[in-house]
């Protein structure tokens, strides 16, 4: 009956989703379905990472690296080799893995606070050497990128019509994003990740390979946030090393925390309220930041589950 009811909802939340855009004008304007298409692009990577700090309960630092990585592979291939994007997200998902696979395996020999700051040991390495590698990257100038398409490339391409074409193709990758995580989240898999949040040790005695489970729930969390990176440079044809500074990582933590981690939907939701709040608000103060955080410092207080949490009647944060 649950599962049935959950199936429901999620048909119920992507059909709104997908007649958005059909709306009034007036009520959904190519402004706002461009900051839509940007909260999609975003909660593909806040799923990714809740997959990682909410049910395994390892907080990264450092997940701006595959961003931004994703960003600048995505770059690299359109501008030189082909504007489709198949080619483009096969490379950075390659890239990301390579260096995923070494970052993983470093930062999970630590725990807790040592992880959180190798991973932002790692970032912020490559964060400087985009910053000055400016022949390869462009350094804090970015680079500017071709308009991407979709097809066969060299048989059969199509350009993708902006905002209506992007927004569906967002939308459809966040679907499969989200229909992954619930499959990984439901399975086996996934109630081993929640055993090593709440009792490591337990798990160890158990006779599971826990750091081996931990590398896993990384390199998916990463291919995520990777696959995001890349339609995010896409979506506004250029890449810059902001995409792989160590504020954006902070941006995620404060995202999930704030939606509520270990829900899938919640960080979704988190990042919907960020990015929305920080528009409407930059419209009207420079010093928007200053309301942003405090409403996140009232929702650690009064909702320290998230707003799904506060919504489902959690007040109290899972000891």
């Amino acid at each position: 009956m649950l599962k049935g009811r959950r199936r429901l909802y999620i048909l119920i939340g992507f059909g709104v989703l997908a007649l958005l855009p059909l709306a009034s004008p007036k009520l959904m304007s190519t402004y706002y379905l461009d900051l839509l298409t940007k909260v999609l692009i975003f909660g593909i990577a806040l799923l990714g990472y809740d997959i990682l700090a909410g049910y395994t309960g390892l907080v990264s630092l450092g997940h701006a690296l595959f961003f931004g990585l994703g960003g600048y592979c995505a770059a690299y291939t359109i501008n030189n080799y082909s504007t489709n994007l198949a080619p483009a997200l096969a490379l950075a998902l390659m890239c990301a893995l390579f260096v995923g696979l070494i970052v993983g395996y470093l930062s999970t020999q630590t725990k807790d606070i040592f992880f959180v700051f190798l991973t932002l040991a790692f970032a912020q390495f490559f964060y400087l050497a985009a910053f000055n590698l400016t022949t390869i990257t462009g350094g804090d100038n970015g680079i500017t990128i071709q308009k991407v398409t979709l097809g066969l490339p060299r048989i059969w391409e199509t350009g993708v019509p902006r905002p209506f074409g992007f927004y569906y193709l967002t939308l459809a990758v966040f679907f499969v994003a989200y229909l992954i995580c619930l499959k990984v989240i439901t399975g086996p898999f996934g109630k081993v990740l929640v055993a090593i949040r709440e009792n490591e040790e337990r798990v160890t005695f158990l006779g599971y390979n826990v750091r081996r489970l931990k590398i896993k729930s990384f390199m998916i969390s990463i291919s995520l946030t990777t696959v995001a990176g890349v339609l995010f440079a896409c979506y506004q044809d250029f890449v810059s090393p902001g995409m792989l500074h160590w504020i954006l990582s902070g941006d995620f933590i404060l995202m999930s925390v704030l939606g509520g981690m270990g829900t899938l939907a919640g960080p979704v939701l988190g990042g919907a309220i960020v990015l929305m709040l920080g528009d409407l608000l930059s419209s009207l103060t420079e010093n928007w930041m200053i309301f942003i955080g405090g409403f996140f410092v009232l929702t650690i207080i009064f909702a320290p589950n998230g707003v799904v949490g506060l919504l489902s009647g959690k007040r109290w944060r899972r000891r």
